[in-house]
């Protein structure tokens, strides 16, 4: 049986897919991935793009019928120096920023549609008015909560991925606390709130789009 890694300091993506290698190169691919993961001098999108290659070199070695050492050999430096760098490390590392692109929309798209559901329902206890009773109701804000919080985590580590800032983070804290005052002193659920949040997540969105192409053309950078 393969030995899987026991440092996971870095994110890196696509791991699911290990567990479709055979032994013999979930071997080969965790011995590279823990030499990445004790690599401090690298980001954790690098350590990520090469991981990603060395995977995609596997299942093409593996569909070959390779031995794992033709391709990912027993030097991991020289292996990751030369996949650090050069056209196959930039394809890849725009495959998972694009990738990362459309994950930062499905979670901001998510966080709206839950904290939508936890402020209504924080409107409902406030005024004692219930959709069907108080249990059900905040079992249900507590679900969405749970929701926001994970899709929450997912923007935080994409935001931190990219060294973004701390802009979003208050673009977000602003608009939770004037979505939370709103729904202080509105006499019903029917307020701005909603559109509040709609509106933080497309300012967030343009603002961040051209950011993300800048992670590979660094000349379209917009201040």
């Amino acid at each position: 049986m393969a030995k899987k890694q026991t440092n996971t300091t870095a994110h890196i993506d696509n791991l699911h897919l290990v567990k479709k290698l055979t032994s013999e190169y979930q071997t080969a691919f965790y011995r590279l991935l823990d030499y990445l993961y004790d690599d401090h001098r690298k980001s954790e999108l690098d350590k990520s793009v090469v991981a990603n290659i060395a995977l995609e070199q596997c299942f093409e070695g593996m569909k070959k019928e390779k031995k794992p050492l033709l391709v990912i050999p027993k030097d991991l430096k020289e292996y990751v120096s030369k996949y650090s760098k050069g056209p196959i490390f930039k394809d890849m590392k725009r495959k998972l920023r694009d990738q990362d692109y459309e994950k930062m929309q499905m979670s901001s798209i998510w966080l709206v549609f839950t904290l939508t559901i936890v402020l209504i329902v924080f409107k409902n206890i406030l005024m004692y008015d219930f959709f069907v009773n108080y249990w059900i109701d905040l079992f249900v804000g507590v679900v969405a909560s749970v929701f926001a919080y994970q899709n929450f985590k997912i923007k935080k580590r994409l935001i931190q991925r990219y060294d973004f800032g701390k802009l979003y983070f208050r673009i977000d804290a602003i608009t939770l606390g004037a979505c939370i005052f709103i729904k202080l002193i509105s006499p019903t659920n029917a307020d701005l709130s909603y559109f509040i949040l709609v509106i933080s997540f497309f300012i967030t969105k343009k603002k961040m789009k051209p950011q993300f192409e800048a992670v590979i053309e660094p000349k379209k950078v917009i201040e």
